[in-house]
């Protein structure tokens, strides 16, 4: 098969990340690419008969959209935790003893330790986090509409997640069809062709949309409210789905905050006190610090720089020794006043500002697994401890 060469003009490991991550819904006519910091190049294996200057186009914008910084990417580390660690193979380990079965693309089953250490963390979330700030639980379908996603301006921000929502036309012929279909030839993709309808609900890609659609015209009471819920999401990933990294299909757990300015920024300022504190209790070789959403729209640069310059956003990276690099596992939000106007939520005759704090749960059995190991006597003591505790509960 061809392949395209395309020079890179940064080899930063921020810009790095970020490209990685776009490469991969770059055309359906990849078959495969790779970085080569050594030599500063992109290449790119792309299917036979495929423009190969139209694709080297597509390269370069997308490429170069990385590049531009409106204000500057503003790098702020707040927490600063590192310790020795042997480099476990955390994927191949949990295939081996059968704790994760995939099946299909970015879905998995866990099971044994990992489904162990899935619930622990959303234990302690609700006993460190739902507990000091008085959240209040909120169960959530795994559906959301899309004129939600729209008004919350996913699509313009994230459209490369997007999983939608369809069904068989209210139609008998279509439906007979259909089914007899399968039993004959057996389900294939093809049978869906020309016989589904109109779609206006996707998976959710996030947890707290629900929390701002299900407040719609509320008006709080003063200083405003807290919510915990726990959902599983999906986001397309593409090339991008890798073990417990990226999955199309995870568990997120989250705490929202809504209503008065000073309400929203103590509460996010005390869960991030906590983030800490928890890190340093199971001692997690990890750093928190300033981050950006992978905006996969062209205003990228705009809305990455914004998010950097407003603190907006910040996460907890635990380091994956085995592969060199780090992986985010909580992230700490500031919306201001966005979801309040498109829902019509108020405080005190204000729109409410909101924040939240998520967890991506499978990411953090990957990043213990990877930091230490499948023993748990091997563990550091807090871990170990809450670990102890919690199956000693009898739930498995």
């Amino acid at each position: 098969m061809p392949n395209l060469t395309v020079a890179l003009e940064n080899t930063t490991p921020e810009y790095l990340t970020q490209a990685r991550y776009a490469l991969a819904f770059l055309s359906e006519e990849v078959v495969s690419y790779a970085i080569h910091e050594d030599t500063s190049q992109v290449v790119i294996e792309v299917r036979p008969g495929a423009d190969m200057e139209a694709m080297r186009g597509k390269v370069k914008e997308l490429l170069q959209r990385y590049l531009q910084s409106e204000f500057g990417q503003k790098s702020v580390v707040y927490f600063d935790q590192r310790r020795e660690l042997l480099a476990t193979d955390a994927w191949a380990g949990l295939l081996e003893r059968r704790w994760v079965t995939p099946v299909g693309e970015g879905h998995v089953i866990l099971r044994g330790l990992a489904a162990q250490l899935l619930a622990l963390v959303d234990h302690k979330v609700l006993s460190m986090f739902a507990k000091e700030f008085r959240a209040e639980p909120e169960i959530f379908p795994s559906t959301i509409l899309s004129e939600t996603l729209h008004r919350c301006n996913h699509f313009t921000s994230f459209p490369e997640h997007m999983d939608f929502v369809s069904h068989l036309k209210q139609d008998v012929d279509v439906l007979s069809e259909f089914s007899s279909a399968c039993r004959t030839e057996g389900w294939s993709v093809g049978l869906h062709e020309g016989k589904m309808g109109a779609h206006d609900f996707a998976v959710s890609p996030s947890c707290c949309y629900h929390a701002y659609e299900g407040m719609e015209g509320w008006g709080l009471e003063k200083p405003g409210r807290c919510i915990t819920a726990i959902l599983s999401c999906h986001r397309y990933e593409g090339a991008n789905h890798q073990s417990l990294r990226r999955l199309r299909s995870f568990t997120m757990r989250e705490v929202v905050f809504v209503g008065q300015p000073a309400f929203v920024i103590s509460n996010r300022a005390r869960a991030e006190e906590l983030i800490q504190q928890w890190a340093k209790d199971w001692e997690l070789s990890c750093t928190f610090e300033a981050a950006n959403d992978m905006f996969f729209s062209k205003d990228f640069a705009v809305k990455a720089s914004f998010q950097r310059q407003q603190e907006a956003k910040r996460e907890l990276l635990m380091d994956i020794p085995s592969e060199k690099n780090s992986l985010s596992v909580f992230s700490s939000n500031f919306h201001a006043a966005t979801f309040g106007k498109a829902f019509g939520i108020t405080v005190g005759g204000r729109p409410a500002v909101s924040g939240c704090v998520a967890w991506g749960c499978e990411r953090w059995v990957y990043a213990l697994l990877s930091q230490f190991g499948f023993e748990p006597t091997n563990w550091p003591a807090g871990l170990k401890r809450d670990y102890d505790a919690f199956t000693a509960g009898g739930l498995f």
